[in-house]
């Protein structure tokens, strides 16, 4: 290769000069750069026809005009090309287009991060949000990642403003009101049952009832909209967040019963939500609280309630940001309520200018008034449409934005740690707000972050989040049968087989990873229960490769039997956790098939109940084997929809006799953590003209379709068994000798319910097998010889003159008992069995050998 290639770079050379005549006719001499251009002015990227090296690709091209400084794409040829001073880049383009040997060149083209702008037309009236100076949270940015609205789940994220109300129809914050769906509005009933009548937009806790006042001052609806007016609407202005729920809860003064009255309506919804799986109550992620109480200790002994109601409203992820006073005063000398409250889950804000000072209205504390951020002369929404107000109630909101923001923006494994550790990822999310502030002289002594708020550093950090913690789950496994077995790939009775598990981690890094396998089942028996899968990154997998594990199977086991064994993994850092899953055996020929590598093949999608939907389609995101399966979820990126009945359905199939239904798939959908489900997948069968019945695959389902949540539910399987959860690429098996000999219809159908979806169910390989059975080749053995040794049973035979697998030894006190498995003491290929410690029984047995086949 190398010798063709010189000889074509020899080629190639005769035509430098004439390109030499070329650059000078181009060029002229002492031409100079155009610093103004959109790209780089000294180099360029070239792509070559042929596969050659860094060294190689410089004898190509003239070495005093360009330089081969790196090979970008080795794989595509693709080289950056440094130019001689002799050299604009319009004027290489323009020679290296005819030059031998190039496919194609581009000029090195400037880059920028895009920034994202609403086109609301008071948009440049936001300084706080985006101004040239850059005093702003650098919300554009940030809007790249997230402009607001759902988690990685699906899940609406809810915003609790609690103030003194708030005009709610407000063309610019209507479309992003939180609506309480479960309840009928103004029939005076407490239909969700939640202990608030008529709450459909949040609560007046100053009337106790579900009406939200309207605020003579505008406060509370000039902050809201800061929370989150609606973006890119063309009306008005817009908020941190575009889309998000707005729960508003009236009730920021008066009395400190009326605020407790309205935090616990908060903290109601939010434990709803997190009993139920989503179902009922409210995501409420942030509390806003742009009030209280001048010169006065939290801490003090006739306040116990503030720290009390802010921890209580942590520990379910709420974290609450409040305004500190407007007030010229150092809050760690003179107090303030809440924002003097030790409670980890406050975030205490005080309020900058448009020059990045600190308003010099606005109170200070370096122990107790967490960061700065924008609140003086901010244009928002007002209950006559939009108006300037200023304030450290108007900081404060950008701070609880912030945090519905970050939950918008969030890397899947910051979901899965905040939907299991709800209260320390909220703390987490807060220190990710302070060490992301912009710094500001002499805040250091002013605040406890030194800094202002960055909404972009906020959000890009959650974004690429890594949960601190481990979260490994088994994925997929594979057995090899070669070791003590016939080498044909399955588990079969009599086999010693090896099993190599695939486990993935969702969570940190994590280092020695190593696991135990056990089973209680009788037709297993472990005889390398260890392994040792190294360290697994973030996002990654290991496989126990070099040292597997290795099961034992009694030859009396049943045809195509599944066992079911238990997986505990540890790791460096006192992890552990314990998987559950099934090992599959038995020998099948396979009589239909679809890889699904081929189209459709007959195979056809629908609704199964009118209301529902159907997401089933090809995909290539990913496949058992090698490139495409079926999938019911979204065709992008995106997770499924709520309320789907979607079946994928088979072509006509004529049954076999003892016929197995064998596919591989791979499911994400949402269950309740223990052994039931919300969203989930089932196998149903028909014969043709009648209707379609439950298939229950070998092993039984791992979850049941929830019957209520709270006494609802709107998915369409209610108490049905399902697949649900989490599981990678795995194979399932089902019986259908039921069916031998009917033309059949198979359908694959996925339902889900109101609330949070993940990514689906993906199935893939679907096949037909006819099971081959054992059989025993004689009745019994009737020259066995039996002895006594110590307390010990020694049996023989006679070896046959025709090859058996195995034997089989039974024992029972009957000496004209018919052998079953329940009398089956052991097995052996040989023909000697030890029958250990019978005789310290001191009782009769009679014993019966039987020799087997395959």
């Amino acid at each position: 290769m190398l010798k063709s290639l010189r000889m074509f770079v020899k080629s190639v050379c005769f035509n430098l000069i004439s390109a030499l005549f070329l650059i000078a006719a181009l060029s002229g001499a002492g031409l100079s750069q155009d610093r103004t251009a959109t790209y780089a002015p000294d180099q360029v990227i070239v792509r070559l026809e042929h596969v050659v090296s860094l060294k190689d690709a410089q004898l190509l091209l003239d070495g005093s005009l360009f330089e081969v400084r790196e090979a970008l794409v080795p794989a595509l040829d693709v080289f950056l090309v440094r130019l001689s001073e002799k050299l604009t880049v319009p004027d290489a383009i323009r020679l290296l287009k005819g030059w031998p040997g190039v496919r194609w060149v581009q000029a090195d083209h400037y880059l920028s991060l895009r920034t994202t702008t609403p086109d609301d037309p008071l948009f440049s009236s936001l300084w706080s949000l985006e101004q040239a100076s850059d005093a702003d949270v650098d919300a554009a940015a940030a809007w790249d990642i997230s402009t607001g609205g759902t988690d990685p789940g699906g899940n609406d994220i809810v915003v609790a403003v609690v103030d003194n109300g708030c005009k709610i129809s407000h063309a610019d914050l209507q479309p992003n009101l939180w609506v309480n769906e479960d309840e009928i509005p103004g029939n005076s009933i407490d239909d969700d049952g939640n202990g608030y009548v008529d709450d459909i937009n949040g609560w007046d806790a100053y009337a106790n009832d579900g009406s939200i006042p309207e605020p003579a001052n505008h406060h509370g609806t000039h902050v809201t909209g800061i929370v989150g007016a609606r973006g890119n609407n063309t009306l008005q202005v817009c908020g941190v967040n575009w889309n998000v729920k707005l729960m508003i809860v009236a009730g920021s003064s008066s009395t400190t019963s009326i605020v407790a009255r309205a935090y616990n309506y908060v903290l109601t919804q939010k434990t709803r939500w997190l009993s139920s799986g989503g179902f009922i109550g409210a995501n409420v992620v942030a509390a806003n609280s742009s009030f209280g109480k001048n010169a006065t200790w939290c801490t003090a002994d006739s306040f116990p309630i503030w720290n009390d109601l802010y921890d209580a409203m942590g520990a379910a992820g709420i974290l609450s940001a409040c305004a500190t006073a407007n007030a010229a005063w150092d809050v760690d000398v003179n107090g303030d309520i809440p924002t003097s409250c030790t409670s980890p889950y406050i975030i205490s804000v005080t309020n900058t200018t448009s020059s990045d000072l600190k308003n010099s209205g606005s109170a200070w504390g370096e122990t107790y008034i967490d960061l700065g951020a924008p609140g003086s002369y901010i244009v928002s929404t007002i209950n006559t449409g939009t108006g300037t107000l200023s304030g450290t109630s108007m900081a404060t909101p950008h701070v609880s934005g912030t945090v519905a923001l970050m939950h918008a923006a969030a890397s899947p494994g910051f979901y899965r740690y905040y939907l299991n550790h709800p209260d320390s990822a909220a703390l987490l999310l807060k220190q990710i707000i302070l060490d992301g502030v912009d710094p500001l002289s002499g805040f250091d002594t002013l605040t406890v972050s030194g800094g202002r708020l960055n909404l972009n550093d906020a959000v890009q950090t959650v974004h690429g989040y890594i949960a601190p913690e481990p979260f490994l789950v088994y994925d997929t496994d594979s057995i090899e049968d070669q070791t003590s077995g016939d080498g044909d790939g399955y588990w079969e009775a009599g086999e010693v087989g090896r099993l190599f598990l695939t486990v993935l981690n969702f969570g940190a890094d994590v280092q020695n990873v190593t696991a135990e396998l056990s089973t209680s089942d009788p037709y297993a028996v472990i005889t390398d229960s260890l392994g040792s899968f190294g360290n697994i990154p973030a996002n990654g997998s290991g496989v126990n490769s070099a040292d597997p594990f290795e099961i034992a199977m009694s030859p009396m086991v049943p045809l195509f039997y599944s066992i079911p064994v238990s997986l505990t993994l540890t790791a460096d850092g006192s992890y552990s956790v314990t998987r559950h899953f099934s090992v599959i055996l038995g020998r099948l020929s396979t009589y239909w098939s679809d890889s699904v590598e081929t189209g459709e093949n007959g195979w056809t999608h629908a609704n199964v109940e009118d209301g529902f939907g159907d997401q089933w389609h090809l995909t290539t995101e990913t496949s058992s084997s090698p490139t495409q399966a079926w999938k019911c979820g979204d065709s992008g990126a995106g997770n499924y929809q709520n309320r789907l009945d979607a079946a994928l359905i088979s072509p006509a199939l004529v049954i076999q006799p003892h016929t197995w239904l064998a596919f591989s798939h791979r499911l994400d959908a949402e269950d309740s953590g223990s052994d039931s489900a919300f969203d989930g997948g089932v196998i149903e069968i028909a014969a043709v003209d009648s209707p379609y019945a439950e298939v229950i695959p070998d092993g039984g389902y791992d979850d049941t379709f929830q019957t209520t949540r709270n006494g609802l539910y709107f998915g369409p399987l209610p108490g049905r068994r399902c697949f649900s959860g989490y599981h990678g690429w795995m194979t399932c098996r089902a019986d259908l000798s039921d069916y031998a000999g009917q033309t059949v219809h198979l359908r694959f159908r996925f339902g889900s319910d109101s609330v949070r979806t993940f990514k689906g169910w993906y199935v893939d390989d679907i096949r037909l097998m006819e099971a081959i059975p054992l059989r025993a080749s004689i009745d019994a053995i009737d020259d066995a010889i039996i002895q006594v040794v110590g307390d010990d049973i020694q049996i023989a035979w006679t070896p046959f003159d025709y090859h058996v697998d195995y034997f089989v030894v039974y024992r029972n006190s009957d000496p004209d008992f018919t052998p079953t498995s329940f009398d089956s003491i052991g097995w052996t290929s040989d023909t000697t069995y030890v029958d250990t410690g019978v005789v310290l029984d001191q009782a009769r047995s009679f014993y019966l050998v039987k020799a087997f086949v395959r």
